[in-house]
């Protein structure tokens, strides 16, 4: 009787493990491509380097290639649904402009004895960074 009990609790254990390592993973993927978007793409051009990598750029080189590095299903309708990237306020006079990615990732919970309804957990992160060139308006997106 004592046997499933044990083995239930370390099955838990490892999951929640394996979801951990999977927000970490999501949150350091996130990092990464705000990382990019807020340094500018040409540091000594003429015009300060102010042009930006696009959001798509930096989605699909970026992020999406440090989730699938880490095993992760990048092609689930559920995280290319709730990507989002763009421009912010990070001050409430709305003088400093920082960029975001914000997205969510289900992740399965492998439980035995529960419905795969109930071990569905989604997973959602969100990183920001203050941008390296503040221009002179910040207008979010």
């Amino acid at each position: 009787m004592v046997l499933p009990l044990v083995l239930t609790i370390l099955f838990a254990m490892y999951s929640f493990g394996r979801g951990w390592d999977v927000y970490q993973t999501m949150t350091r993927a996130a990092r990464e491509g705000v990382r990019q978007t807020v340094t500018t793409d040409c540091a000594m051009c003429a015009d300060g380097g102010m042009e930006y990598q696009s959001p798509t750029y930096i989605q699909d080189n970026v992020v999406f290639p440090a989730l699938q590095a880490a095993g992760l299903n990048t092609s689930n309708s559920v995280l290319v649904n709730s990507y989002h990237q763009g421009i912010t306020t990070l001050d409430t006079a709305g003088k400093v402009c920082g960029a975001y990615i914000t997205f969510s990732y289900p992740y399965q919970l492998q439980l035995p004895f529960l419905s795969t309804t109930i071990s569905t957990i989604t997973l959602t992160t969100r990183v920001q960074m203050r941008l390296e060139s503040q221009p002179s308006t910040c207008t979010p997106s």
